[in-house]
């Protein structure tokens, strides 16, 4: 059996995806996007539907079911900080209330701070440190500071802890533990972790009651190679850890590039990314989307799927099932290593 038999839209998003097609659009890493900015225009930026919300976990704070990610834009030397302020500015007219950056993301700390200004405390933001020292992650931490212009965050990510040593970390005197004691100190609001492999070295620091917020791979078909659905997200539930899906569409398809450039679309073919919606909104506990862009028109695209979501039905699912165990094959570990 094909892909393409393996898995069939319904006759109205069939519509709606031809539609986009004959508009002659390009879609990029993290969902849609054109070679060129579009017009401001060009799509509806409020299609009328109110933005739901959800809350985040025990953090109490209610998010909408986007976040903005910035990896992308961040990422392309293609697109200096003041487009990156564009595209945030986009995603706050949209009335997103959720933005994700990294000092990772090379340009996107400081395309925000650019943005934000007094509409900071309107926002949930979040950030990460990736550092495998207390020295390193002060660093890291008091830089972000300075980029995104603000004195406070609202979350901070142990970033992608499948590559650190998490024994190291979880010591007094390590990264994990030091990052507590900021949050104490009140630097931040609530301590999360990001995690892309390797899903046995999420559970520790999870079972630690520490985390307050776990943003993960959950999309419907790295469920089958790195499985957190079934060994990391029902950990996170327990403690009421707020969860935050990320790689919805499989991240840049590694074939053709990598956020870097701006054209490279997502592993995921187009005729599938609302499904993938509809799948990772469904999994119990999500609470956001974190969906990265490349310019305007991709953030009101990705919110115009996000808005449509419906739960899918029980056939739907089950091809989704048989879809996801194919292209699971096919994709392999691409994130790195399960163990």
């Amino acid at each position: 059996m094909s892909q393409n038999d393996a898995f069939h839209l319904s006759r109205r998003a069939f519509v709606r995806h031809t539609s986009l097609l004959a508009g002659g659009l390009a879609f990029g890493a993290d969902g849609l996007c054109q070679a060129a900015e579009p017009p401001a225009t060009d799509t509806p930026a409020d299609d009328g539907r109110p933005w739901p919300t959800r809350v985040l976990g025990r953090t109490g704070a209610s998010v909408t079911t986007m976040t903005l990610g910035t990896a992308p834009c961040g990422l392309s030397s293609k697109i200096p900080p003041p487009e990156i302020a564009k595209i945030v500015d986009e995603a706050l007219e949209l009335g997103i209330t959720s933005i994700d950056t990294a000092p990772a993301y090379k340009q996107s700390e400081e395309g925000i701070g650019m943005a934000l200004g007094q509409r900071r405390k309107e926002i949930f933001l979040a950030t990460k440190v990736m550092a495998d020292t207390v020295e390193e992650a002060e660093k890291s931490l008091t830089k972000s500071f300075e980029l995104l212009k603000t004195d406070w965050f609202d979350l901070v990510y142990y970033h992608n802890v499948g590559e650190h040593d998490i024994e190291a970390a979880m010591k007094p005197d390590g990264v994990f533990s030091w990052l507590v004691k900021q949050k104490q100190a009140g630097k931040f609001r609530f301590l999360g972790i990001s995690a892309h492999n390797r899903p046995a070295k999420s559970v520790p620091l999870l079972e630690t009651g520490e985390v307050d917020v776990l943003l993960t791979l959950v999309n419907f078909v790295d469920r089958f190679t790195y499985g957190f659905d079934h060994k990391v997200l029902p950990v996170a539930r327990k403690h009421n850890t707020g969860i935050v899906a990320m790689k919805v569409f499989g991240g840049a398809r590694k074939s053709e590039g990598s956020y870097e450039n701006p054209k490279c679309p997502p592993e995921l073919d187009v005729e599938h990314l609302e499904m993938a919606v509809r799948y990772s909104l469904a999994v119990p506990g999500v609470a956001t989307l974190n969906l990265g862009a490349h310019n305007r028109e991709q953030v009101r695209k990705n919110v115009q799927m996000v808005k449509r979501y419906e739960p899918l039905p029980e056939s739907d699912q089950e091809r989704l099932r048989t879809l996801g165990k194919q292209l699971a094959q096919q994709w392999g570990p691409h994130f790195g290593p399960v163990a």
